[in-house]
């Protein structure tokens, strides 16, 4: 029998390819990926061979060996080989995935991560009143017939698969992979491939190759649109106005009403003056003095208040630039501690019982960060014991927002500049992050490795920047506290800033340094402007 660890569908296939070459005939391999609106969805893989290619699986004996339950322990659900009237065998074998992360896992499973099915990902960003879908990999047939074999498998039947095809004078032409994909939404050309077509609940992909073939690259991209989002969002501009004016017409009323009384009271002390001149008999002269007394006095008071004001507004306005999107980083910038691991993570995994090294802690996170691992993965993988959903909820509670960073992105949205986040975190730690500190209405769109795959500084997480918010990289400004991050999104095209509180000029690599947002605040005018990095004897 073949050994257990050949995973999945990879056996199915292994079982076609090994009656493919025993018997000279046909065998087709596909795959169909089907994804929901929430980004989870099921992975359908079906084997179909001919009469002569299941003949030949019982001239070597594999007959017995058809994945049923070593698939069924993988987690697949499988169905009984279907053999029709005309001798052909169907093995047909469905996995769920939970989320865009788990899709890579189960595409490994059919022919191994060094197969014919290759680093397949899906992407799932949300932002309001939109969803967008990218589905990407690779159909890689050039390893042959060998690309589904391993060292057991070889011992197994005695020796490798291209060895058994050579013997059998098998063509790899006669084994054909067709990929099937359907993404919600509505087909966005740019960047696709294959034959597209639209079905009922989106859009369907579809592409194909033989194991003679060339490499195919998939793609596939999709977006979903709300119309009530967009029509709420056009209700809420409309009360958003109103309500400025409102308020404007209230402080008109207000600042009436006081020029009111400070004139009645002038008057009314003009009059006693006038009185008490009249009753010294030194009307005229007494009069005109006092009368000018409290007029030089409130002229005086209202200079020196103006004065103030005009103080309190003074911004430096050295280097300022327009921006249309301002994109933040998570930990260091929008929130406090720019080593989260070290300063939060491994502490709290250590109160919580945990005897993993601190380096332990740091890779397991990388693993979370990019979606390869859940959170209650990761806390069972570092020892710590306990409800996963409680676990997560006491360790984000350590997180803290940097000072005046609300302020500060109210301040970007009534200049209208959008505030976005691009972070290396786990998608599930992200999202309750900005629920619980409230910033969903602050900051849209949120760039999460976690849900792309892939963390900065790799040049993949910021081209999704750029996709999600239509902007060119010269319209966006990149703030983080990691240099190498910024140096890759510079070599990109975005403008960048390092935030740091005690960094030097020489050490910042060119970029602009930011001392925090309190000292960085967009101006009156609608730029994003702040003081420039000064030496520290200045």
């Amino acid at each position: 029998m073949l050994p257990r660890t050949l995973r999945a569908m990879r056996l199915a296939a292994v079982a076609a390819l090994v009656a493919l070459a025993a018997g000279a005939c046909r065998a087709d391999v596909a795959v169909d990926i089907a994804v929901a609106e929430d980004g989870s969805g099921v992975v359908r893989a079906e084997v179909v061979l001919d009469a002569e290619a299941t003949e030949g699986l019982r001239d070597l004996g594999l007959e017995a060996t058809l994945p049923l339950s070593d698939l069924a322990q993988a987690g697949w659900e499988v169905d009984r080989p279907d053999v029709s009237p005309s001798g052909e065998t169907t093995i047909g074998a469905s996995k769920a995935f939970g989320d865009a992360a788990q899709l890579t896992e189960v595409m490994e499973d059919l022919t191994g991560a060094d197969g014919v099915f290759q680093d397949f990902r899906l992407v799932r960003l949300q932002s309001f009143g939109r969803v967008d879908y990218t589905l990407d990999g690779v159909i890689d047939p050039t390893g042959g017939f060998d690309a589904f074999g391993d060292d057991e498998l070889d011992t197994a039947l005695g020796r490798s698969l291209s060895a058994i095809a050579v013997s059998y004078e098998a063509s790899e032409e006669d084994v054909a992979f067709t990929l099937t994909a359907s993404l919600p939404g509505e087909f966005q050309e740019e960047g696709s491939t294959g034959s597209i077509s639209t079905i009922e609940t989106g859009a369907e992909g579809r592409w194909s190759t033989d194991l003679a073939g060339n490499r195919v690259d998939v793609a596939l991209q999709t977006a979903r649109r709300s119309t009530a989002a967009q029509v709420l969002r056009g209700v809420a501009v409309v009360a958003a106005v109103l309500a400025a004016l409102v308020l404007f017409a209230q402080i008109l009323r207000v600042f009436g009403a006081r020029r009111r009384q400070l004139q009645e009271e002038r008057a009314r002390a003009t009059r006693q003056a006038a009185r008490r001149a009249a009753a010294s008999g030194s009307t005229s002269a007494g009069a005109a003095t006092v009368a000018g007394s409290p007029s030089t006095g409130s002229s005086s008071s209202s200079e020196s208040a103006d004065g103030d004001g005009s103080d309190a507004a003074t911004v430096d306005d050295d280097g300022a630039e327009r921006f249309r999107v301002v994109a933040l980083d998570g930990p260091g910038v929008l929130y406090k501690e720019g080593d989260d691991i070290r300063q939060l993570l491994v502490p709290f995994a250590r109160e919580r019982g945990s005897t993993a090294t601190a380096d332990d802690v740091a890779d397991k996170a990388r693993l979370l960060s990019l979606g390869r691992l859940t959170p209650a993965d990761f806390w069972k993988a570092i020892g710590v014991d306990g409800d996963p959903n409680e676990l997560d909820s006491a360790y984000l509670a350590t997180h803290q927002l940097s000072s005046g960073v609300v302020r500060y992105l109210r301040g970007l949205r009534s200049r209208e500049v959008r505030a976005a986040c691009v972070t290396n975190d786990s998608a599930a730690w992200a999202m309750k992050l900005r629920s619980s500190h409230s910033l969903d209405g602050l900051i849209d769109p949120w760039v999460v490795s976690g849900s792309v795959g892939v963390r900065k500084p790799d040049a993949p997480l910021f081209e999704v920047l750029r996709r999600v918010t239509g902007e060119a990289p010269s319209a966006i400004l990149v703030i983080d506290d990691d240099l190498d991050n910024l140096d890759a999104a510079r070599d990109l095209g975005f403008a960048t800033r390092w935030f740091t509180r005690d960094g030097e000029r020489d050490e910042a690599r060119g970029h602009e340094i930011m001392r925090g947002f309190d000292a960085f605040a967009p101006t009156d005018t609608g730029e994003i402007s702040g003081p420039e990095e000064r030496s520290s004897d200045e």
